[in-house]
């Protein structure tokens, strides 16, 4: 590979290796292994998850969760409680509707469940990485 060759996403996940590695030199293996979600966008089946260091930001067509970052166990999973809402037509003023958010990280890939309080049903999404930004939410 020459030197023209490197993608942002190439050296980004070369960051994320190195900072694990080092992470993992200064553990001991009987402590739990613990690491935030990446900051990053990641999209796929008309899903967009959008991680800085504020939080998480789902937007799936008029849907909109929100989230804290999460730490990610050693086995690639996370949970974490945040809220999730409908966006079409006017927006109430009152809290969203809390949800829960529990998903994995294989690879470069994240798999994230969204359990929203009633009536809305449960819904798993596949993302890959893509480009940086934020996700807009569809619906008006």
């Amino acid at each position: 590979m020459g030197r023209g060759s490197w993608t942002r996403q190439s050296l980004n996940s070369l960051v994320v290796l190195a900072l694990c590695a080092v992470t993992a030199c200064h553990r001991s293996p009987t402590e739990p292994s613990e690491l935030m979600l990446a900051d990053g966008r990641w999209t796929g089946g008309n899903a967009c998850l959008s991680v800085t260091g504020a939080g998480c930001d789902l937007v799936v067509g008029c849907g909109h969760g929100r989230f804290p970052k999460p730490a990610i166990r050693g086995d690639g999973t996370f949970d974490v409680e945040g809220t999730y809402r409908i966006e079409a037509g006017p927006v109430s003023q009152d809290p969203a509707p809390p949800a829960h958010f529990s998903g994995s990280v294989l690879g470069t890939g994240v798999t994230l469940k969204v359990i929203p309080s009633d009536p809305l049903p449960p819904a798993t999404y596949s993302m890959g990485p893509a480009a940086p930004g934020s996700c807009a939410v569809a619906c008006v």
